[in-house]
């Protein structure tokens, strides 16, 4: 009999480790579950929250391209007075100007004709706009808006609106600039500085001289920085800063002697761009070549902002280069 008793004693037991066991395990399952269920909500907590930061980031992004559509124009009214209808006493009495493509034939073949009022030929609205681009973009009730000139491109671009060319009432003179802040994300304008034409330098100034594009910007305290932005020519540091305090002049090119020299390249003059410190103005000034001989290529300086016009410059537009004569009225 207390064999039979051990016996059950042992089964009982068994049956105990076996119903923990069984109950172990539905716990473990449980425990399982309950994770995945939790890495479950994780993920779709995280992917609800990815969602929703990049609806935030689109619907910040179409505010800010509506912000810039909305400002597109505000810095050429800046530039000109309140009333920016153009009189027909401006029109006789300022010059005008001729564009004409190099090399390419950007502009159909035909000859592009400007007065203080706009192209001859254009829009005809008398605001002293004259608006390029590569698609006439007509539709919708604001003629302001409309294309002058659409140009005769190769390769495609996103935006409708290339470049402008305006005229300043307040200084009776032109200026060309990108259409809009969109435009500079792809460094379609280029202006040519040769002939003395000298310009202040502006942060970050994307500059192609010879074959090498550099940034330049005046940095702390007035110092200059400049940038070798090419995988080529880096025989020398990419990067070097110049203290105004010392050094006023700071110049790139084939001779040993400039302070970013590049001796082997062919595509350089003995000197090709010079940065003069202005003491009066406390600001850097951009020269091709030297104040006393232009470079052979001329140094070329990516157009972020309103360039002067000067008589025949060069421009650059997406590869396609143009010259602008300027003609003056005979008084």
């Amino acid at each position: 009999m207390k064999e039979v008793s051990n016996i059950k004693n042992n089964n009982n037991i068994k049956i105990e480790l076996k119903a923990e066991k069984k109950e172990e395990n539905e716990q473990n399952v449980e425990n399982i579950e309950n994770k995945k269920n939790e890495e479950n909500n994780e993920n779709k907590e995280e992917i609800k929250q990815n969602e929703e930061k990049e609806i935030k980031e689109e619907n910040n992004d179409n505010i800010n391209n509506k912000e810039n559509e909305n400002i597109d124009m505000e810095p050429i009214n800046k530039n000109l007075n309140s009333d920016r209808k153009i009189t027909n006493e401006e029109v006789k009495e300022c010059s005008t100007l001729i564009l004409e493509s190099k090399e390419t034939d950007i502009f159909n073949g035909q000859t592009i004709n400007i007065n203080a009022s706009g192209m001859i030929g254009g829009r005809d609205i008398g605001d002293g706009i004259t608006i390029f681009g590569c698609n006439s973009n007509n539709e919708g009730e604001d003629n302001s808006k409309k294309t002058d000139f659409i140009l005769n491109l190769k390769e495609k671009y996103s935006y409708p609106y290339i470049f402008i060319i305006y005229f300043n009432k307040e200084t009776k003179s032109y200026f060309i600039r990108p259409y809009s802040s969109k435009n500079n994300d792809n460094r379609i304008l280029y202006v040519k500085l040769t002939n003395g034409y000298n310009i202040p330098l502006k942060q970050k100034e994307i500059i192609s001289a010879g074959n090498i594009i550099f940034q330049v910007s005046p940095i702390e305290n007035n110092n200059l920085e400049i940038v070798n932005l090419s995988k080529q020519n880096l025989s020398i540091s990419p990067k070097q800063t110049f203290d105004a305090s010392s050094k006023k002049e700071v110049t790139i090119g084939r001779n040993k002697d400039c302070d970013f020299a590049f001796p082997n390249n062919k595509s350089f003059s003995r000197i090709q761009t010079t940065f003069e410190y202005d003491e009066e103005n406390q600001e850097w000034i951009i020269i091709d070549g030297s104040r006393t001989k232009s470079s052979t290529n001329g140094t070329w300086v990516f157009c972020t902002h309103s360039f002067p016009i000067k008589n025949k410059m060069d421009v650059e537009i997406l590869n396609n280069r143009i010259q602008i004569t300027e003609e003056l009225k005979e008084k």
